[in-house]
């Protein structure tokens, strides 16, 4: 069987450790040979046994000032390359991380996309094939293909949006925008999914791109939804002193600390979610994070009351 790469890794590193503890070990045998051969001439040489002694006793002290230095200097070079090692072994699993992740997203995408091209098709080929169907049924399939379609163009918005954010070519065009009655626009698609709690003050106003910032509350919208069990919740104020707080609740699984900043990293999925068999791409709160970075917004995740709170600073 062939060996992995952290195989490959710590065999190089206990391969280096152990050549420079060898190093030491030599260094210190070499310095210690050449003290007893500077003592047998030194006894050749000096008659009076006294002087010999103080001699004795200098070259002994340089000795142990010598081991110390070596054994000092060595202390801090494994040190470094411990460090260097965890920096290594950090950087790698990182990278697998990521190749994991990119590979679980080019898997999930082809799903992404024929999933609701499946659904428009079947419901144009049932409307069109179909002489039975009342008003009302053919307006459903309408509307649940519109959906779809609404669903692939947010893919399709996310992709390129992040293309742009990753080369550094997205332009923002800020506008003064109406916070409180554009989140009662937008939340209406998603209230027919589900019920959503609305408490947003009037008339708050906020600085940003228009198009980002739809996308950044619809991205905490659809996250919010696919993830509840029963219960989203907006929550849009203003405090005098720190500032414009939207915060989006949900009442699905609890978001563990140690994952509440992996969340917004590029293709990461819950291995809960995978569990459970939620789809999805890894590429939502990737974007809500970037938009929020772009904008100078700031963003923190909690839990309260057993939800999971998403916050954002204007």
């Amino acid at each position: 069987m062939w060996l992995s790469k952290k195989h490959i890794l710590y065999l190089l590193f206990a391969y280096v450790l152990f050549q420079f503890l060898w190093w030491e070990v030599l260094l210190v045998r070499l310095h210690h040979e050449n003290i007893e051969k500077e003592k047998r001439l030194y006894a050749l040489s000096v008659s009076n046994n006294k002087q010999f002694k103080k001699i004795e006793s200098a070259l002994n002290h340089a000795q142990r000032m010598k081991i110390i230095m070596v054994v000092g200097e060595g202390t801090v070079f494994i040190i470094l390359i411990l460090f260097g090692f965890y920096r290594v072994l950090k950087a790698y699993e990182k990278e697998k991380e990521l190749t994991e992740r990119q590979m679980h997203f080019l898997l999930s995408l082809p799903h992404e996309i024929k999933t609701p091209l499946s659904v428009i098709q079947l419901n144009i080929q049932t409307i069109r094939q179909s002489e039975q169907l009342g008003g009302e049924q053919k307006n459903k399939m309408l509307e649940s293909s519109l959906i779809e379609l609404k669903r692939l163009n947010r893919l399709v918005d996310h992709l390129l949006l992040m293309n742009k954010i990753s080369k550094g070519k997205y332009l923002l065009n800020f506008k003064r925008i109406n916070l409180s009655e554009r989140l009662k626009e937008w939340m209406v698609l998603y209230n027919k999914e589900k019920l959503i709690e609305q408490d947003i003050q009037d008339s708050i106003e906020v600085k940003a791109d228009e198009f980002l910032l739809r996308l950044l509350i619809e991205n905490l919208f659809n996250n919010a939804v696919k993830y509840s069990d029963k219960m989203v919740k907006v929550h849009l104020y203003k405090d005098a002193l720190k500032g414009i707080f939207l915060e989006v609740w949900n009442d699905g699984d609890l978001i563990h600390e140690k994952e509440m900043e992996k969340i917004f990293e590029l293709f990461y999925r819950r291995p809960a979610d995978e569990q459970k068999g939620i789809k999805g791409t890894g590429l939502g709160l990737y974007i809500v994070k970037q938009i929020v970075d772009l904008h100078g917004f700031t963003i923190r995740v909690f839990t309260k009351t057993h939800c999971n709170v998403f916050q954002i600073v204007f």
